[in-house]
């Protein structure tokens, strides 16, 4: 298994080439279709990570998928996974990548737990209020975990909000305790 930290370099040297060639929604775009097209088919998968099929057989694969509608920065990316025999970076690019475009973009992704379904109205002042609160445009990723027995829960990076029931009676139970 390829370490996240490889990925990481990885996914920002195809970031940076994407930017200076203003091409960062396109190569997002590019990596999506290419992790949908893997997903769907487990035999290719399969064969990417292989280390018996031979590298003309994996940038074939790769030109019979979409190598004409790839964007040249995203052809050559694959091209150097493939050479260099870090086909497993491909797998994990697209996350890293979203993570740096949406950086850029100035969007910060939070996870929002509620032990019921939100509706959209409630979604959405979770949203404008948390991106008030954060000073960046927040996408919301919504959750539901009963665990929680009512209140929501907030994660942005490594920022917990926890205005759940459950955290507050964890809470009440630790100070209790001490």
């Amino acid at each position: 298994m390829i370490e996240r930290r490889v990925v990481s370099r990885y996914a920002s040297a195809l970031f940076s080439s994407a930017l200076k060639a203003d091409a960062v929604d396109r190569v997002e775009s590019d990596l999506g279709m290419i992790s949908y097209v893997m997903e769907a088919n487990p035999n290719l998968v399969s064969a990417m990570r292989s280390p018996v099929v031979s590298v003309e057989t994996k940038k074939a694969i790769i030109a019979d998928i979409a190598r004409d509608s790839l964007h040249e920065i995203t052809r050559r990316y694959l091209d150097l996974l493939i050479d260099k025999r870090r086909e497993e970076a491909l797998f994990l690019t697209e996350d890293e990548y979203v993570k740096l475009a949406d950086e850029h973009r100035g969007v910060v992704n939070a996870e929002v737990f509620s032990a019921v379904k939100l509706t959209e109205d409630q979604a959405e002042l979770l949203q404008t209020r948390l991106s008030a609160t954060m000073r960046k445009r927040v996408a919301v990723v919504r959750h539901v975990d009963p665990a929680l027995l009512g209140g929501v829960q907030v994660r942005i990076g490594d920022i917990v909000i926890d205005g759940s029931i459950k955290g507050r009676l964890d809470a009440l139970k630790h100070q209790l305790l001490s």
